[in-house]
């Protein structure tokens, strides 16, 4: 099961993208600290030219930290300013620890509504 934010495919600069490759390598080293694996993927977006020469942009997009739990992976991300965790939770990046023990803490799942 997968759980995380929303794949974006906004196209962002090189230094951009570089740079919260490099926010999220902090979270995934104080992550590894605690014993969590993780991988961190860059990824691009790839646009071929149509016949009617129309394109969109191609580039880099907005890196992830998959995050490896027992029974779920966590999907992380950034906007510079905040870490974006599961359950639109969000940490300042200038606190990777305590987006590390947000994102470390045991999984619950949802209680079932309505009468027992």
């Amino acid at each position: 099961m997968s759980t995380g934010t929303e794949t974006n495919t906004e196209i962002l600069s090189d230094s951009e993208a570089a740079r919260r490759k490099a926010l999220l390598g902090e979270l995934q080293a104080t992550l590894a600290v605690l014993g969590c694996q993780s991988v961190l993927a860059r990824t691009r977006r790839l646009v071929l030219r149509s016949a009617d020469g129309i394109t969109e942009p191609s580039g880099p997009t907005n890196p992830q930290l998959h995050v490896l739990q027992p029974g779920r992976t966590c999907i992380i991300t950034t906007d510079g300013t905040a870490y974006h965790l599961p359950g639109s939770q969000t940490c300042p990046i200038t606190d990777p620890a305590a987006a590390a023990a947000t994102i470390t803490r045991p999984h619950r799942p949802h209680a079932p509504t309505g009468n027992p």
